[in-house]
């Protein structure tokens, strides 16, 4: 008996320690609310930025964000009151952001990877032979302090890569921040079979996409890719502000060499070296060289002996009922 009153009452006590909990002052915007403003105002800088107006993308960004707290009945001195009380409480803050980067991934995820999205890549990215080998949710939303303020990966060659392959980080930013800085930072290292690395660094400061890419020149393989995106605290020391960087679109691509593409094309072309004519498929004669000294020279020729002109009937071009012969010749002096 006196083990149930104990229970009970140790049950009374974690019951009422956790209703204790502190909350979220009333008087200040409620962590569902700012979820959905935060949400607007990542949708207000893509708005900004889709316009193509780069010159009035800060002012742009300006309108749109108001009118996201306008539609949230929300004055920019109450979206900056709630701030300073979340930054001073980042676990709560945290929490919003990932919720944040869940809904913006599954948006992400639900939407899928295009054809034309691959081709915006631009140049041999958008045009080659790639594989996705991103494992990792594709949008995330980061802080300038730690520990969301980086997001790393790593992943182990398997059979499916071969010596030659060029792997690709993509990485679209998305920067919202009231004041400071804007310095991400992102970094890809690739671990060759004879363990040398390759790596390249690239910082992020602007709302745009950045490509990182190490290939295999010495065509050794790839062991394992690693990498890691990073948001710096920047120079201001204002830490009640909003400064958020959204990484949107996240890919690791691995690119197929092109040799094997290389050696096809070299198969249409006759081991003599000449290339076929324009419209004039594999198997078709080659086009006669003017530098040869057969028959086939161009109709009007300089003979090498004492200046005569050689005039000569080509052979193509025949009535359909007249055969081919041998060009007949005739000189003159």
């Amino acid at each position: 008996m006196r083990s149930l009153l104990n229970i009970i009452a140790f049950a009374l006590i974690v019951t009422w320690v956790v209703g204790c909990k502190p909350g979220v002052p009333s008087d200040l915007i409620q962590p569902d609310d700012m979820e959905e403003i935060l949400y607007d105002y990542h949708i207000a800088d893509g708005m900004a930025m889709a316009d193509g107006n780069y010159e009035n993308v800060s002012y742009l960004r300006t309108v749109y964000r108001e009118a996201a707290l306008q539609k949230h009945g929300v004055t920019q001195a109450e979206f900056d009151s709630s701030l300073v009380y979340y930054y001073r409480h980042t676990e709560q803050l945290y929490e919003i952001y990932d919720r944040l980067s869940k809904r913006l991934n599954e948006e992400s995820t639900n939407l899928g990877s295009t054809a034309n999205e691959m081709s915006q890549l631009g140049g041999e990215v958008g045009q080659g032979d790639t594989t996705t080998v991103w494992t990792y949710p594709q949008t995330v939303v980061m802080l300038p302090a730690p520990p969301y303020n980086v997001l790393s990966f790593s992943v182990k060659a398997d059979s499916s890569y071969h010596a030659g392959d060029k792997m690709i980080f993509n990485v679209d930013a998305q920067f919202i921040f009231q004041d400071g800085v804007r310095d991400g930072v992102a970094m890809l290292a690739v671990t060759f079979q004879n363990d040398s690395i390759a790596t390249q660094v690239m910082h992020m400061s602007s709302n745009q996409r950045y490509l990182l890419q190490v290939a295999d020149p010495q065509m050794v393989g790839v062991k394992e890719v690693k990498g890691f995106v990073y948001l710096t605290s920047g120079t201001s020391n204002n830490s009640t502000t909003l400064k958020m960087m959204c990484i949107r679109n996240l890919r690791l691509l691995k690119m197929k060499y092109k040799e094997d593409t290389e050696k096809t094309e070299n198969k249409s072309i006759p081991s003599n070296g000449f290339s076929p004519p324009v419209g004039a498929s594999p198997g078709a004669p080659p086009s006669p060289n003017p530098s040869s000294e057969s028959p086939s020279q161009p109709d009007t020729a300089m003979s090498p002996h004492g200046g005569e002109r050689v005039f000569m009937r080509p052979t193509g071009d025949l009535p359909a009922n007249e055969a081919p012969r041998a060009p007949s010749a005739k000189k003159f002096p």
